[in-house]
């Protein structure tokens, strides 16, 4: 498996590009703004077509560039059904940015039941709502990682003082989600650093409590 973060945007979001392997097939995961460019460009160095882009949740700082990576690549776009809504909503103007975030329309819902296939790799979709409504995560089983949008990050978790956000929620899709799938696993978050599930269970001071 092959993954390149790109960090990117006036919230320093990170997004993801992935691929089963050189010449096979990549995912985009969120898409912060102005890593189009740079994503694409690290998916033609592979040889590598972008077969989906899927947000982990709708919020603006994750969505930003979906519809130029549409547009360039004719990727599926992937979200969860309870989190799409957000998509249709002016965020730059609510979060007091002057511009206007160009629309992207879901072709398929991320459920449960139904994971994504990507050449060799099978992501798994954990629903985890808490930071914002359908909020989810990424586990790619055979590879020991997943991708936690604004769930977990290292060392502390997701906000949830925005509209939809619930703190005992997010504690709960942590715990109930997250954990069980091992101590080893690795976790691209989508904000800050690399951790591990294990490192989170220990230390994060939201989760020792």
């Amino acid at each position: 498996m092959l993954i390149k973060t790109f960090v990117a945007g006036l919230a320093t979001t990170n997004g993801f590009l992935i691929a089963d392997q050189a010449g096979g097939q990549a995912v985009i995961i969120d898409a912060p703004q102005g890593a189009a460019a740079g994503m694409l460009a690290q998916a033609q160095q592979w040889n590598t077509p972008v077969k989906y882009l899927l947000n982990t949740h709708a919020h603006w700082d994750h969505y930003w560039d979906n519809a130029e990576i549409l547009q360039r690549t004719g990727a599926k776009f992937g979200i969860h059904a309870e989190s799409a809504p957000l998509l249709k909503l002016p965020q730059a103007q609510m979060f007091g940015l002057d511009a206007t975030i160009p629309p992207s329309q879901p072709d398929f819902f991320l459920t449960e039941e139904t994971p994504v296939m990507v050449g060799d790799l099978k992501f798994e979709v954990l629903h985890c709502p808490g930071h914002c409504p359908g909020s989810v995560a990424l586990f790619e089983r055979t590879q020991r990682v997943v991708w936690t949008g604004d769930v977990l990050f290292a060392g502390t978790i997701g906000r949830t003082d925005l509209p939809g956000g619930n703190f005992e929620q997010l504690l709960d899709s942590i715990r109930r989600q997250l954990f069980p799938l091992g101590d080893d696993v690795k976790v691209f978050a989508g904000h800050g650093p690399v951790t591990t599930i294990g490192q989170e269970r220990r230390t994060n001071p939201f989760l020792t409590r």
